[in-house]
Parts: C-alpha cells; sequence; structure tokens
C-alpha cells in the first residue's frame, strides 16, 4: 500500500512541475510582449553573417541587390534575404526567462542553431543567437549580443532566420531579363523549336512559321525565370557525362535584345533530373517534371485557334463556296445608343440587304471558336475544297483561311501558316449552318387579318 502511495506522489509531483513549466513558459508580460530586440530598420543593414546548418555565410548588399560573398560568391536569393532582413529587425521578445544565465547549455545557447550578426549604416549593428524550443514548443531562446540574458521569440522566426548558404544563394535555374525577352530555341533529340516575339506577338520561327499560342509560350518563360534548384550534385564539370551532360538531352536558350542565357538538361535519376545554366559552373538539380515540360511538341507553342479575329472586332467576313462569296458588312452605328447593323451581299445581288444583328453575332461567335485538334505538315492530297473565309477585324487587320475536307476531318490551310490544321468537321458544319441562316431571307410580314364586319342582333 506504501509503495503505491509513493507513486502517486512522484506522479502528482511530476504533474504539478510539468503544469508549472508549462505555465512560466507561456505567461505573458503586457509590458514585455512589445520590446524589440533591435531598434533598426531594414533598409540600413548592408551585411550579414549567418552561422547556421554547418555553413557560414555572409551577404554583402550593392545598391538594392544583395550578394553572397561567403563560401562563395554568387547572387543572393532576394526574397530569402528580404525575409530574414523583416524577421530579425521585427523581432519581438515574448519573455524573459534568465536576466544573467550562466548556463547558456540548457537553452541550447552554447551552440546555437543560427548566430547572426549583422551591420550597416546609421549605427545599424547587432547579433542575435537561437537556441532551443521551449517547452512548449511555441517559442525558442534567444539571447542578444554578448548579453547574458535569456528570453523567448516566437518558434515562427526560425522558418526565416535559420538558412544555410544554399537557402541563401539565388536558386534560379535560368536568369535573363524576364520583360525583355524576345526569343526562345528550345533543341531536342526531335529538333529545334524556335520562338520569336515582334511587339507583343509570338511566332514559330521554326519548324512551321505558324502564330504563338502567346498564354504558351509566356508560360514557358515564366516556369524558366521562377524554377529553382533543389540541390547542387557538383562543380567539377570534368563530369558532365556522368549526369548526361555531355552532351545534353536538350537545350534551351533564351534571347533578350543581344543577351543569351542556355540552360542544358541531362538525366534523370533518383526522382531528380540534372541540368546547368551554361553561364555558371555546376551542376544542379530540378523537378524532373520541369524538365518534361521543356521537351514539349512543336505543336504546344502554336495557337490552335483557327482566326485571331472575335465576334465584336469582326468588321467584313467574305465567305466563298465555289464560284459563289458571299459578304457581310459590319456598319458601326451612331448616336446616343448605338447599335452596329449588318448587311449582306451574295451572287447577283443588286444591292444589299440588311442581316439579322443576332444571327450575325452568332455566326460569328462559332467562326471565332473553331480550334484545331491536330496540326499536319501539309493538308492531305485529294482534300475536296468546303470554303474560303477572308475576314477583315479590327485595325485593319485581315486574314484567311482555306477548308478542305480529308476523310471525317476538315484541313484549314492560311496562307500566312507553314502546315494545316486538322478540325473536326461538325464544327466547320455548325459555322456554315449559322452562316446560312444569316443568309437566309426573312420572312415576308403577314398583314394583319381583315376585321369581319359587325352583323346586327
Amino acid at each position: 500500500m506504501r509503495g503505491a502511495w509513493s507513486t502517486l506522489a512522484l506522479v502528482a509531483v511530476a504533474l504539478g512541475l510539468g503544469a508549472y513549466i508549462y505555465f512560466v513558459d507561456s505567461a505573458r508580460s503586457d509590458t514585455e510582449a512589445n520590446e524589440k530586440v533591435f531598434a533598426v530598420e531594414p533598409g540600413t543593414v548592408e551585411e550579414v553573417r549567418v552561422v547556421a546548418k554547418g555553413d557560414t555565410s555572409v551577404l554583402m548588399k550593392t545598391g538594392a541587390d544583395w550578394a553572397l560573398a561567403e563560401p562563395l560568391v554568387t547572387d543572393a536569393d532576394s526574397n530569402t534575404v528580404g525575409a530574414l532582413l523583416n524577421s530579425l529587425t521585427s523581432l519581438e521578445v515574448v519573455r524573459e526567462v534568465d536576466p544573467k544565465a550562466t548556463d547558456l547549455a540548457q537553452y541550447g545557447l552554447a551552440e546555437p542553431k543560427a548566430d547572426i550578426t549583422f551591420s550597416g549604416t546609421s549605427g545599424a549593428a547587432g547579433r542575435l543567437r537561437l537556441g532551443d524550443a521551449s517547452p512548449s514548443g511555441t517559442d525558442m531562446y534567444a539571447i542578444k549580443g554578448d548579453d547574458a540574458r535569456v528570453f523567448l521569440v516566437n518558434i515562427s522566426v526560425e522558418n526565416s532566420l535559420v538558412k544555410s548558404a544554399f537557402e541563401l544563394r539565388d536558386k534560379r535555374v535560368l536568369r535573363f531579363a524576364r520583360d525583355q525577352a524576345d526569343g526562345v530555341e528550345i533543341t531536342t533529340s526531335a529538333g529545334t523549336v524556335a520562338l520569336t516575339r515582334a511587339d507583343s506577338e509570338w511566332r514559330l520561327g521554326a519548324p512551321s512559321g505558324a502564330r504563338g499560342d502567346y498564354g504558351a509560350i509566356e508560360g514557358l518563360l515564366t516556369r524558366l525565370s521562377t524554377t529553382m534548384m533543389s540541390a547542387i550534385e557538383t562543380t567539377d564539370l570534368a563530369t558532365l557525362k556522368k549526369y548526361g551532360l555531355d552532351p545534353p538531352v536538350a537545350t534551351v536558350a533564351v534571347k533578350a535584345g543581344s543577351a543569351t542565357a542556355t540552360l542544358a538538361v541531362g538525366a534523370t535519376a533518383d526522382g531528380k533530373t540534372f541540368a546547368r545554366d551554361l553561364a555558371r559552373p555546376m551542376v544542379f538539380a530540378v523537378d524532373p517534371a520541369f524538365a518534361t515540360d521543356l521537351q514539349k511538341d512543336a505543336s504546344e507553342y502554336r495557337r490552335k485557334e483557327v482566326f485571331d479575329l472575335r465576334a465584336f472586332s469582326a468588321t467584313q467576313i467574305a465567305l466563298t463556296r465555289g464560284a459563289d462569296t458571299v459578304t457581310f458588312r459590319k456598319k458601326a452605328g451612331a448616336g446616343e445608343n448605338p447599335a452596329d447593323t449588318w448587311t449582306v451581299t451574295g451572287p447577283g445581288a443588286t444591292a444589299a440587304r440588311e442581316a439579322s444583328a443576332g444571327l450575325m453575332e452568332e455566326a460569328l461567335t462559332k467562326l471565332s471558336g473553331l480550334r484545331a485538334r491536330a496540326f499536319e505538315a501539309a493538308a492531305p492530297a485529294g482534300t475536296t475544297p468546303v470554303m474560303i473565309v477572308r475576314a477583315e477585324y479590327e485595325e485593319n487587320k485581315k486574314e484567311e483561311a482555306s477548308f478542305g475536307r480529308a476523310g471525317d476531318d476538315i484541313v484549314v490551310v492560311r496562307p500566312d501558316e507553314g502546315g494545316a490544321m486538322r478540325l473536326d468537321a461538325a464544327a466547320v458544319e455548325d459555322v456554315l449552318k449559322a452562316f446560312d441562316a444569316v443568309l437566309t431571307p426573312p420572312a415576308p410580314a403577314t398583314p394583319p387579318a381583315a376585321a369581319s364586319p359587325e352583323k346586327n342582333p
């Protein structure tokens, strides 16, 4: 019985001690909660030294940019450095733990997780050491400068302050002026896809000379400019063959004016793909999905819409079937509440007649919605002509497309593009039916029925 009571007593003491530690650790002081560790503005800091995760990293500010000076010289990750500076200069004391600590080891501060020193203008200077997490797990122990005062800071700052040299460096796989990019060349075993931009229009310089898909190409550039390396494999360029980079599986060259940045993509192994920026002496790892995206077929970057015009922008449509051509013209409305009108002239017509605006909008919507589901090097032999569409739209732009039947499909050829587009026949038939509905003359108005004579009762 005595043993049982002893056990219960020990349990009670342990629970009480745990509750006391938790209470003391969790307690907050209204006056201490707002105490800032450093009275420094982020913009005044010009040098930072971070000892963490086995690395000693030195960051130097030049103008508005940050660079890593140790353990190697390279650009720094601006977002990571910015987060570090914001956390450091806005850091607040949660609670004081020990005003004059004599044993820093019990707080994990003898060998801290991070030892950060900084200096700059306007007297900006300081040192911070971060230790273990508190028993509650919500805070971590810290000490400022060479003081003996140990205090708690929110543990969330660990994510932004405890950084290795790799985490602090610029990890972009390719560095180029994103807003000035005007050309991309992707070379694989299948050939080269060349993309060129003039003003805001992208075209495939090779292999088809076709219109480019703006969204797909801009998305590629965004991916190239924002994708980060996951690790650095080696800086020994004599081992490129080991990583499938001599020769590479694919290369991507981005042009921005006279500058060119080139990424070489190598082999994939153990869930990562090896690559290198030809301007830097290193091999790094990237997500295999990123490497796969770079090897898409040229058709992925080709514009799928048959026409650039939209229903609201069209001003004239000439539709030729056989020897007959029908022309639809838009006349802009005028006045306080303008309403556009359409007229139609056809074979043998001596004058234009007004067309139904509603039916015309429906036909134009179907026409502008035609999309290719596949591309071919040329229209198949034996293609039967169906129609030719010549369109005019905003700012006097013009485009033309010839439609032909090839088996169960319709193929389309534009004179300003190489190759042919393959479409579903049903979509083209819907367009023809919609224009036929516009061409159908309106039914003559039915005269009102004559009133029956009233009969005298």
